[in-house]
């Protein structure tokens, strides 16, 4: 049986002071020079451009990034130390609706996505009874699922920007991720379990050890075994490949998460998860937000179709997070792209 665990659960390792956990993180940095940096050396046109004989595009960068202080810096300020020790440890780690500090976003978040049901089915669902929630068998349980919800209404503009859960989802995947998509999912009872799975679909092993894609969902009905929370695998993101058949229906090796509506759970994408069956009347719901490195092909194309609406009232990040400073973008970028030969020196980039 599937133990439960919630934000008090033991650690695999200590938590170290803020000092230690920088030093450990800094260690963690794959791909760093040992050597000091060099003067970068650019031709006039602006190019890096070493010796004058070269394009000068794909050159390695000479200068020092500071992408790895401004996230440190981030996640520091926001008092998350914690949170990114439970990452590099455990593979997840949920951010509480004190540290989400959004009010009363969550349950706004939640009568939208009913909304959007009811608009979707022609019945509005009620959160302490599946009897009038629309349900089949989707990929990931059995219950409603809504695609693509960022456009329906500006609140989800709103819990995409959330400041401690993009501090931790850049500390996973780096300043110019992007979103890949935000999707919701409205769970009824059912006697399916989500087997044991990673979020590195469709790659092969051995997966890279820093994330390539990360999830954070909003929890916004209360989470609990019974309710058919997510159930995660500690540990597992170290082992870089997907889980074989036995493992993937094994949940005795998985713990069930427990936590209030309004908290935030992320995830390493190397990290093992599937959900526990719903056995209590009623529905959980969540909205899932979805990320990957820039150089990934995001499930949502979101460059070609943000508004300018949307950038001009959302942070300067937004306009990143829909993919319009990637090196790709073209006619449909907005603003400085990023620098991706500079990109390649560690994952915090």
């Amino acid at each position: 049986m599937a133990r439960t665990v919630g934000r008090s659960a033991p650690l695999t390792a200590p938590i170290p002071e803020t000092g230690q956990w920088v030093r450990h993180a800094s260690r963690t940095l794959v791909g760093v020079a040992d050597h000091p940096p060099e003067e970068d050396v650019k031709d006039t046109a602006g190019n890096r451009n070493s010796a004058g004989d070269f394009t000068g595009v794909f050159l390695p960068s000479t200068t020092t990034d500071a992408s790895f202080t401004r996230v440190m810096t981030e996640v520091a300020e926001l008092g998350l130390e914690r949170n990114a020790w439970e990452l590099d440890s455990l593979g997840y780690t949920i951010l509480t609706p004190d540290q989400v500090a959004a009010g009363e976003l969550a349950a706004r978040l939640r009568e939208n996505l009913l909304d959007l049901s009811e608009v979707k089915t022609g019945l509005r669902p009620e959160v302490g009874t599946d009897e009038t929630l629309s349900a089949g068998l989707t990929a990931i349980g059995r219950g409603q699922f809504l695609h693509h919800v960022l456009f329906k209404h500006e609140i989800f503009e709103q819990a995409l920007m959330n400041r401690s859960a993009l501090a931790l989802i850049g500390y996973l995947l780096g300043e110019s991720c992007v979103l890949s998509s935000m999707n919701a999912m409205l769970k009824g009872r059912g006697p399916e379990n989500l087997e044991l799975h990673s979020d590195q679909v469709g790659q092969p092993a051995p997966l890279p050890p820093y994330a390539q894609v990360a999830n954070a969902t909003w929890i916004l009905t209360d989470y609990s075994a019974d309710n058919g929370a997510t159930r995660f695998v500690p540990g597992s993101h170290k082992l870089c490949r997907h889980p074989t058949h036995a493992e993937s229906t094994d949940a005795s090796i998985a713990v069930t998460i427990a936590a209030p509506a309004g908290s935030i759970v992320i995830w390493h994408g190397n990290t093992w998860h599937g959900a526990a069956a719903r056995t209590n009347p009623g529905i959980r719901a969540s909205l899932i937000m979805f990320f990957c490195r820039w150089y990934l092909m995001p499930q949502a194309f979101y460059r070609q179709t943000a508004t300018a609406e949307m950038l001009a009232r959302n942070p300067d990040r937004f306009a990143t997070l829909m993919g319009k400073r990637t090196p790709y973008a073209g006619h449909d970028s907005d603003g400085v792209k990023v620098d991706f030969v500079q990109g390649q020196s560690h994952q915090f980039a």
